[in-house]
């Protein structure tokens, strides 16, 4: 029973601690990069994963086993194997087209990425085999409203000292961007130049992946009726200023909204449509009276930033994306290999396009990523997955069910998340992942949900 609670306790504890990425915990420990990222919620994930094993490894295989007999659950173990496969076939790609830059180092970076993804799903499955029944949902969302809590906390305050943290926020903010794999974004809004405007990073180091996070888990908070809390989260996802965020945000409403059709939920009420409007005008009154009558312009600004072609941010993503598409041509089937596009980026990128990196060259998308570096046979694999995954949801959502608002909120997440990573390809960060289990556990409850003597 001891077990059962540590357990427990430790994945509440990893879900809370999900959008501290920013916190190394292996550099903070020994005072150097390790090299593996070591999170917060990395560990604690491996502890929960642990203790559960340890305490009940029976009832861990019958939840699979019970899992295994319902079709869809049957489904995404074959996927899950699928999408291994095409990782492990893409290391032919390491022969095929031999990294012309580093090349003895491409085959340890394969295997560290393999060794990566198969953290991530770890995640996913915890997330899928354990979220069962009302009272581990409640856990959940408690847990990321925790998570959401900090991050209002501390990225106005991050904000507020944006020119250089005062002696008693230094400490904090040392803590909090302590891990060398993840780069530290911009901490001022650009325009043509950068204006003393501070775009909120919180604890995720980059702004797009603070938007991602509030992507993640504002939709949950809006169906447990924690309703205040999202429109808090909705002024911080535009406070990052992260113009794909915005996007994904509005594509995220339009799945809502047509997937709540979809279901039959009541529509939102108008309280709620007063709030929203609300926090609106007040946000705008503060930056108003902050920053000057003219600063309310500069969110149009900067969504017509996208169609400047001089940008320094859109140059990168440009020749970035230019890039992974050549190194595509060299090995279409099977890819270039798993985590190789870096080594293959400065002989395949344009020389105008190489000062627009930093130091590790990125895709900037998803799918783009998956077709450089696993080829057509990894792209295949993932469009049939998404392709499964929105069949799964149209049909789920037919007929009214009880936790129709539920599973309307996860697959708008979903949408609203997967179309952020159209334009970045940073995949290993938890809460992507831990957002597909829950997916799951919505849609495809593995195994038979706990009774209520279990569940106590």
């Amino acid at each position: 029973m001891r077990a059962h609670f540590l357990a427990d306790a430790c994945w509440a504890a990893a879900l809370a601690s999900l959008p501290l990425v920013g916190v190394g915990v292996g550099a903070l420990i020994t005072g150097r990069d390790l090299g593996a990222g070591f999170q917060p919620s990395y560990l604690l994930a491996a502890a929960a994963w642990l203790c559960r094993l340890v305490a009940d490894a029976g009832g861990t295989y019958r939840t699979v086993r019970d899992g295994w007999s319902i079709p869809g659950a049957r489904l995404v173990w074959l996927i899950l194997a699928a999408g291994l496969a095409a990782l492990l076939i893409s290391g032919l790609g390491l022969h095929l087209a031999p990294a012309p830059v580093m090349g003895h180092e491409a085959g340890p970076r394969f295997l560290k990425q393999l060794i990566q993804v198969l953290i991530m799903v770890a995640f996913a499955l915890y997330a899928w085999l354990w979220t069962r029944g009302e009272r581990r949902w409640r856990i959940t969302t408690l847990s990321l409203a925790v998570g959401l809590v900090m991050q209002l906390a501390y990225a106005p305050l991050q904000g507020w000292f944006a020119s250089g943290p005062g002696a008693w926020l230094a400490p904090i903010d040392h803590l909090a961007t302590s891990n060398p794999a993840i780069l530290s974004g911009s901490s001022w809004l650009y325009l043509g130049e950068y204006l003393a405007v501070p775009r909120l990073r919180g604890t995720m180091c980059e702004p797009l992946y603070l938007g991602s996070y509030l992507l993640m888990v504002l939709p949950l908070m809006l169906v447990a009726r924690r309703r205040w809390l999202a429109l808090a989260g909705l002024v911080l996802l535009g406070a990052t200023w992260s113009r794909g965020a915005w996007l994904a945000a509005g594509i995220a409403a339009v799945a809502w909204m047509v997937l709540g059709r979809r279901a039959g939920l009541e529509s939102v009420s108008r309280r709620w449509w007063w709030g929203l409007g609300g926090a609106l005008v007040a946000t705008c009154l503060v930056v108003a009276l902050v920053a000057g009558a003219d600063s309310l312009l500069l969110p149009w600004r900067r969504v017509l930033q996208t169609l400047d072609g001089s940008d320094w941010s859109n140059l990168t993503r440009y020749h970035s994306l230019k890039a992974a598409w050549r190194a595509f041509l060299i090995s279409p089937v099977v890819g270039v290999g798993w985590g190789q596009f870096a080594y293959h980026f400065y002989a395949q990128v344009d020389l105008s396009g190489l000062q627009s990196q930093f130091t590790w060259p990125v895709v900037n998308s998803v799918p783009l990523l998956v077709l450089c570096e696993t080829g057509l046979l990894g792209l295949t694999v993932l469009l049939a997955t998404l392709g499964l995954a929105w069949r799964t949801t149209w049909r789920s959502l037919r007929t009214a069910a009880p936790d129709g608002a539920r599973r309307v909120a996860m697959s708008a997440a979903a949408v609203g998340v997967g179309a952020q990573l159209l334009v970045f390809s940073q995949y290993n960060l938890p809460h992507l992942w831990v957002l597909a289990g829950l997916w799951l556990a919505a849609h495809i409850p593995a195994g038979v949900v706990p009774s209520a003597e279990e569940d106590a």
